[in-house]
């Protein structure tokens, strides 16, 4: 089990890099993200070994960033995004966890296409979009409201 000591320590490495990197770089490695992370991979760490071990690598994985502040490379980029992706699939799979705004995502694209046949059935997509984009966004602009009310959100 990860103790709260170990992940504000680990949230305290992230500041440390977010001020030596700046404000272009840290945006480039979504250093938001990846704190977002680092609280649910401490909460559920005692329930799972994957968990655990995903923490501790991203541990080591944020040490070496820091240890090389000014020459990061385009390899350091892709694998920090590589294991930023791998740890969003465990807990989106494995604890059924979603993303911020994802099921507006889902919703907003399948509303444009149902609006899209409704304005091509009735002979008005001027008609058919707006509605069928304005349902997609309020059917999961509710869904993502009760994820993150239940606390699944990432």
């Amino acid at each position: 089990m990860v103790s709260h000591q170990t992940t504000d320590k680990l949230t305290k490495e992230i500041e440390d890099l977010r001020n030596s990197l700046g404000e272009k770089v840290s945006k480039k490695l979504d250093l938001d993200n990846c704190h977002q992370l680092i609280q649910r991979l401490g909460t559920l760490s005692s329930e799972c070994e994957t968990c655990y071990q995903s923490f501790n690598d991203l541990e080591s994985h944020l040490v070496q960033l820091l240890d090389k502040p000014g020459q990061l490379t385009k390899n350091d980029f892709k694998h920090h995004h590589q294991k930023i992706n791998n740890i969003s699939t465990h807990l989106m799979k494995k604890h059924k966890l979603v993303t911020k705004d994802y099921y507006l995502s889902i919703y907003m694209s399948c509303g444009l296409s149902i609006g899209l046949v409704f304005g091509l059935l009735f002979d008005n997509l001027a008609l058919g979009l707006p509605i069928g984009l304005g349902i997609g966004v309020t059917v999961g602009a509710i869904l993502d409201a009760d994820v993150k009310k239940k606390g699944r959100t990432i």
